[in-house]
């Protein structure tokens, strides 16, 4: 009887230790994932700002309006969408704008010295599209391996 009594003591310290640990693990991620949101929309923004595109004109920078993608893609991955009020831009104006932004992003890193995960790119656009009456935009925070291996999956699935 006392073996079955200690038995099931065991599993309960063993449970309660694991879902401990995991709650942790979540609150670290999620904590992760708010500071880098913020290093990213700040990094966004200014970039923004700077760019003259005329379809940009009526698209305020304190339209604080980015997310997280969704975690389908597995923990860790550091994309966030931004969505800008725009009302009609064509395929080639989205590709330069992308070009654009992603340079501004790289000299807005190396300017504000911010870390980026081995010789990567810190910041690097991974989809962007328009859909009336938005534009938007996935920007990556290559801060993990996670990031990259998402990158690296988007690569392959556009081929």
């Amino acid at each position: 009887m006392h073996f079955f009594i200690w038995t099931f003591i065991l599993i309960l310290v063993l449970l309660f230790f694991f879902l401990s640990k995991r709650m942790l693990r979540r609150k670290a991620l999620k904590i992760l994932q708010s500071e880098n949101k913020k290093v990213a929309d700040k990094a966004v923004f200014a970039c923004l700002s700077y760019m003259q595109v005329e379809w940009l004109k009526s698209y305020k920078s304190n339209d604080k309006n980015s997310r997280l993608l969704a975690n389908i893609w597995g923990k860790g991955v550091m994309v966030f969408e931004y969505i800008l009020p725009v009302q009609k831009v064509s395929k080639r104006e989205l590709k330069q704008f992308k070009k654009e932004l992603n340079l501004n992003l790289a000299k807005y890193a190396a300017d504000n010295r911010i870390s980026h995960f081995e010789n990567n790119p810190t910041f690097l656009i991974s989809d962007l599209w328009f859909l009336a009456p938005s534009l938007h935009i996935e920007v990556a925070y290559i801060s993990n391996k996670q990031t990259l291996d998402y990158l690296k999956d988007i690569d392959k699935l556009e081929k």
